[in-house]
């Protein structure tokens, strides 16, 4: 699916375990830029990069064995956003979703990127039929901001939830939305 953004036609697309393979390297950059940038995504400084690229070999294995989405976006041909949508398998929750990791290359960030990835998730989310969408967030980052405008709504707060890149803890957001 293609988006018109500030740079180009940006390219959103669901990768499987061979587009994770083949951009390996262009999803850890992504990663790693977002942990220097301060991102909440799992991650400490100082990054292992074999840490990183595992991570990536855990998320293609839970892609290949239906249990999530990873939703990437280009733009000429450059990998600039991913997002995850886990579908919950259990029996008691097959309306749900769970959104991990909206990243965004820092050069790249408040151009419609992380909307039209998150706008993707909601497209998903409705393929797989599923109408309720959980989200966590590091409390008055720019995720919260974004997913505010988007019609997310605060379900609460967990104070030192997080610990940062730096060691730091922080707070977050758990956040919900339904989607028809």
């Amino acid at each position: 699916m293609y988006f018109p953004s500030k740079e180009g036609r940006m390219k959103i697309e669901v990768f499987d375990r061979a587009d994770i393979s083949l951009h390996l390297k262009k999803l850890s950059g992504l990663l790693v830029d977002a942990v220097n940038q301060g991102a909440l995504v799992g991650h400490i400084l100082p990054l292992d990069m074999n840490a990183v690229e595992h991570y990536w070999h855990d998320v293609a294995i839970s892609v290949v064995a239906g249990e999530r989405l990873l939703i990437c976006a280009s733009v000429e041909n450059k990998l600039v956003g991913t997002v995850q949508l886990y579908l919950s398998p259990e029996p008691n929750a097959p309306h749900r979703g769970e959104v991990y990791k909206l990243i965004v290359n820092s050069t790249r960030r408040n151009q419609g990127i992380g909307e039209a990835l998150m706008h993707e998730v909601e497209r998903q989310a409705t393929k797989y039929k599923r109408s309720l969408l959980l989200l966590d967030t590091a409390q008055g980052g720019a995720g919260e901001r974004l997913y505010r405008r988007l019609g997310w709504q605060e379900v609460g707060t967990v104070p030192r939830h997080f610990v940062d890149p730096w060691g730091n803890m922080t707070a977050s957001v758990y956040m919900m939305r339904f989607i028809e």
